[in-house]
């Protein structure tokens, strides 16, 4: 056990204490806490409630599972930043979490941006096997709905959250988006 006498201590880790050693001291200790936590954590404001969690969307992956339960009547807010492609190789193609003035009739929110970032609540009523394949018949219910680079959403239904790209062709996209999910009081929206 190494042992560090008190005064040595103090002249260590108390600014003003003289020491050259604690102003570089502080500096490696601030540079480990973002390094550590990560930028979203020291963008966190009283505005955006309790970050959740901060996930990456690949634009070329479908739907992504958040591990987020969420239940009706919750409240949250979801922040991204980044830029994907519609169509690798188009530079006309490339987009933000708000998506290209672009609807299509295949998308999974037709009323929205072509590469927007939605969201998308599922429910599971119910799992059988089919008597002749064997396959697995999941009943669900869906809610999607539009996030964009930012959005405050009440939860409508309960099940678990994923995230997307509002397109319905993903293998000619590439990029992501960064999504930060805050979770806010009852009573805010």
């Amino acid at each position: 056990m190494i042992k560090i006498p008190v005064r040595r201590f103090k002249k260590l880790f108390y600014p003003g204490s003289g020491s050259k050693t604690s102003f570089f001291l502080w500096l490696w200790l601030f540079y480990w806490l973002v390094s550590f936590l990560g930028p979203a954590a020291w963008c966190q404001t009283a505005d955006s409630g309790l970050l959740l969690k901060q996930i990456e969307v690949q634009a070329s992956a479908g739907w992504i599972d958040t591990g987020l339960e969420v239940k009706e009547g919750e409240k949250y807010e979801i922040v991204a930043t980044g830029t994907i492609s519609c169509q690798q190789g188009n530079p006309v193609a490339d987009c933000g979490p708000d998506g290209l003035d672009l609807q299509t009739v295949q998308q999974p929110l037709t009323g929205q941006n072509l590469g927007a970032l939605v969201g998308k609540v599922v429910k599971v009523l119910s799992i059988r096997k089919d008597s002749e394949t064997g396959e697995e018949i999941r009943d669900e219910v869906t809610k999607v709905f539009f996030i964009g680079s930012h959005s405050r959403i009440e939860i409508t239904l309960e099940g678990k959250l994923y995230l997307g790209v509002n397109d319905s062709v993903y293998a000619d996209n590439s990029g992501h988006f960064t999504v930060s999910i805050f979770k806010r009081q009852t009573g805010e929206i």
